[in-house]
């Protein structure tokens, strides 16, 4: 018996250790591939944004304070293609300004607001939330944080959680 447990004694190799350069040099190279390949993966590359709309059903609506008749409505977010709408058709817009406090109010009639931004905010950093105050699908916002408009216009944008 002792013959036989010889002969195959210099091909075994224990998982704890690697024995020979080679072994040692492929486990190396090996390891620092997987930790390459892992650690350059963009997380934000994996999300589909053709699956977006799947999630969120965006309306950008453009108001002129100055005239509050007519509003544009557009679902891609480029005034260019936005339709001019008469104001309180599928959403109502109350403006109004005294000194440097502006109050600003949209009713969704046929959309539901989980989240809103305004572009006239003047918000102090990316992470600040505008601070709507919310009742139903109307939100409220007053404020003395106001930026100029562009070409005379503001947008607010609206999305919809389709998922909640």
């Amino acid at each position: 018996m002792k013959p036989l447990k010889n002969l195959f004694l210099k091909y075994t190799t224990t998982p704890g250790k690697l024995k020979s350069k080679t072994a040692k040099a492929f486990f190396l190279s090996a390891s620092t591939l997987m930790l390459v390949l892992f650690s350059s993966c963009n997380p934000a590359a994996l999300v589909n944004p053709d699956s977006y709309s799947d999630k969120w059903e965006n309306t950008y609506v453009w108001f002129s304070p100055s005239d509050l008749s007519t509003i544009y409505v557009s679902g891609n977010g480029d005034p260019e293609t936005a339709l001019p709408v008469p104001n309180d058709s599928d959403y109502l817009i109350e403006w109004s300004k005294k000194g440097e406090i502006y109050e600003l109010k949209i009713t969704s009639y046929y959309q539901d607001i989980d989240f809103a931004w305004f572009d006239g905010y003047d918000a102090e950093n990316n992470s600040e939330e505008i601070p709507w105050i919310q009742e139903g699908n109307t939100l409220e916002l007053i404020s003395e944080k106001l930026l100029p408009s562009e070409n005379g216009k503001y947008r607010i944008s609206l999305s919809d959680d389709l998922k909640d």
